[in-house]
């Protein structure tokens, strides 16, 4: 009996993980609008009124598609930060978990992107704030104490300094297939990522270093 109710709870967590996984798959495809209620239930093999039973309508699945993204970028960024580490080795760390989280979550980039074209709707409707504080933070202590040591120009912005960690990152994803072919390079390739890690890394290190 105590099995067949455990399966029983299973089951409707499977089929609200079930739309959430496919809801994303279909929202980074086709973006908020370009997206209906019937297409996501018909491929996720479920009666359409799941939908409204776990998320209550489309706006609020869509939300929660958000939610789920964006948490998946912040436990990666938590982990990075538990690693106790000067800014030389940290910086290396930090552009790496971003590229690799972003090329294991296309589907993030095509959100980000989506959010960004719909000037950030979605975002903005779900009623928390996108909150970059705890990787501002170690960006703020670190060139707190690089400047102290002179080892870190003292004009340095954390704020501006992460905005273009994010867009180094970033754009060998959001950008990979234009690049690829204008540049006759395939940024999809371990090999290109990996040399862009370390450029990037070197980029960002090279213009917060103080110089002799």
């Amino acid at each position: 009996m105590a099995k067949t109710r455990a399966s029983q709870t299973k089951l409707p967590e499977a089929v609200r993980e079930r739309l959430l996984a496919v809801a994303t798959r279909l929202f980074a495809q086709g973006g908020f609008r370009g997206t209906t209620v019937d297409e996501i239930v018909a491929a996720a093999g479920v009666n359409k009124r799941m939908v409204y039973h776990y998320f209550g309508d489309k706006e609020r699945l869509y939300h929660a598609v958000l939610i789920e993204a964006y948490r998946g970028l912040e436990a990666v960024e938590i982990t990075t930060l538990a690693h106790e580490a000067d800014i030389d080795v940290l910086a290396g760390e930090i552009v790496r978990a971003y590229f690799d989280f972003l090329a294991a979550h296309p589907e993030f980039v095509r959100l980000l992107l989506w959010e960004n074209l719909n000037d950030g709707r979605g975002l903005e409707q779900i009623g928390t704030k996108l909150s970059k504080d705890p990787m501002l933070q170690l960006l703020e202590r670190l060139l707190r104490d690089g400047i102290a040591a002179g080892r870190i120009r003292p004009d340095m912005d954390a704020r501006h300094l992460l905005i273009s960690i994010i867009g180094l990152c970033l754009v060998y994803s959001s950008n990979r297939f234009t690049l690829s072919q204008a540049l006759k390079m395939n940024l999809g390739s371990a090999k290109v990522r990996d040399q862009g890690v370390g450029h990037v890394t070197r980029l960002l290190l090279d213009g917060i270093k103080a110089r002799d």
